[in-house]
């Protein structure tokens, strides 16, 4: 079967300039965000290292977060108040999903704050880096800095 001419009308059709406008918008948002994350892990990946942890734990999706609870002077069981408190994230009732959330967001906050701690940091970084929008530049800067991690604050 010869696909050549189902090709070529597809190729002589007639597309508008704004397609190839939001096809290449996509692409570099695409893009962007990919680059973004990519960053984004190598930054934990050196965190992890500072730390003294093997860097390739901090790609491993829940596990990272076992290791990070480490690096901030606690016991890997404080991972399971994220653990059980994820599925009721689930429910229908919205008093419950904004408990749990505001449950999550206090839970992360104080682990953000002990791991600036332990990093020589103050608590205004410790904020910076539990804040969902400015976290990307907190991690970064201090993954590149040349802050040192400390076994006790």
């Amino acid at each position: 079967m010869n696909l050549t001419p189902v090709f070529a009308s597809i190729l002589a059709a007639e597309v508008s300039p704004d397609v190839y406008k939001k096809v290449f918008v996509v692409g570099f948002l695409a893009a962007a965000l990919v680059a973004g994350i990519a960053f984004s892990i190598r930054a934990l990946w050196l965190i992890f290292e500072k730390a003294g942890v093997e860097g390739w734990k901090a790609i491993v999706p829940i596990y990272h977060h076992v290791i990070l609870t480490r690096i901030a002077g606690l016991s890997a069981w404080w991972t399971l108040p994220l653990l059980l408190v994820i599925p009721f994230l689930k429910v229908h009732d919205k008093g419950a999903k904004v408990i749990c959330l505001l449950l999550l967001s206090v839970w992360w906050v104080w682990l953000c704050q002990r791991i600036a701690k332990r990093f020589g940091k103050g608590v205004g970084f410790g904020l910076g880096l539990a804040v969902p929008v400015t976290d990307f530049y907190f991690r970064t800067a201090l993954a590149f800095d040349k802050s040192t991690y400390h076994q006790q604050p």
